[in-house]
């Protein structure tokens, strides 16, 4: 079972807000973990919604902040957090900043994935890849799997998918990742892509010489899959899959075909080029995946 002590439940109103906090209340509920709810105000010239509001700022962020307090007092009072211990805070700032201090606290923090094309698909994105804390992302409806009704004490994720790259991993996500799927007694499907591209950085001695041997580098990998995600006494045994081409399109290949309802996947810190210039595979999966993805940070000694 998933263990949970806290919960981070972070709402910015949206309906991808709404699915999350559906989400957040039923693993509560099963983990009888406590739920902090939280919402960020944020301040300065990017919470303008006009540039010509910069002439009126005062006027314009006061307005902005009084109708924020009166949401999140309504949100407070949602059916789904009968029975639960929680408790409401709202920080003010840069969204990212606030959000992930605040995640030093929980053992998960839940938000919504908002609009891939607009800020709060940015702010789900940036959190996913900067914070300490396992990162639940939840699209609205919460995806192939619904949402659970109100009061509700579990959620169903069937069936789960592991997305693991073998050269630079967190274990937790393979702690989580297969904790979820006993939870839900459905087999884990632990996938490593193999991309003929990126042949070289896989962990096998180069001495062996089979960067330019995809079928060996395969085999290797097989069996390197099967020592760090290893059958389990409670629940289905895993099935685990070397499947070849570009991670992201996998991926979402494999979610779309095997009907995944709960994605797990590492997440690395945005190197600066990267984070303007380049997707990430977890940036990528999230515009086109509809399912909740469970971004886990890597140990702090792999980061960078």
């Amino acid at each position: 079972m998933l263990t949970l002590n806290r919960i981070l439940l972070v709402s910015d109103f949206s309906a991808s807000a709404e699915a999350a906090l559906r989400i957040a209340a039923a693993m509560a509920h099963h983990s009888q973990a406590s739920l902090l709810v939280m919402h960020v105000i944020e301040t300065g010239v990017r919470a303008l919604p006009h540039w010509t509001d910069i002439f009126r700022s005062t006027e314009v962020l006061a307005g902005q902040e009084a109708a924020s307090r009166a949401a999140f007092d309504q949100l407070l009072t949602h059916a789904a957090f009968d029975g639960l211990a929680f408790d409401g805070v709202v920080r003010y700032g840069d969204p990212v900043d606030r959000i992930t201090d605040m995640a030093l606290q929980a053992d998960l923090v839940i938000m919504g994935t908002g609009e891939t094309d607009a800020a709060s698909g940015a702010i789900a994105r940036e959190v996913a890849h900067s914070s300490a804390t396992p990162v639940l992302l939840v699209p609205p409806e919460g995806g192939m799997a619904g949402l659970p009704a109100d009061g509700a004490t579990r959620v169903t994720f069937n069936p789960v998918l592991l997305a693991i790259d073998l050269a630079r991993y967190a274990p937790r996500a393979i702690e989580m990742a297969t904790a979820l799927a006993a939870d839900n007694e459905t087999p884990l499907l632990a996938v490593q892509v193999l991309d003929p591209q990126r042949a070289s950085a896989y962990p096998v001695d180069p001495g062996m010489g089979l960067h330019h041997n995809l079928e060996g580098l395969k085999a290797l990998l097989e069996k390197r899959l099967a020592e760090v995600v290893p059958g389990e006494s409670e629940g289905p045994p895993p099935m685990r899959r070397v499947l070849h081409g570009s991670a992201a399109e996998v991926i979402v290949e494999q979610i779309a075909e095997q009907q995944i309802e709960l994605v797990v996947m590492s997440a690395h810190a945005y190197g600066t080029l990267r984070r303007f210039f380049t997707e990430s595979t977890i940036d990528t999966v999230l515009a086109r995946a509809l399912c909740p993805l469970l971004a886990v940070p890597l140990p702090r000694s792999a980061r960078g």
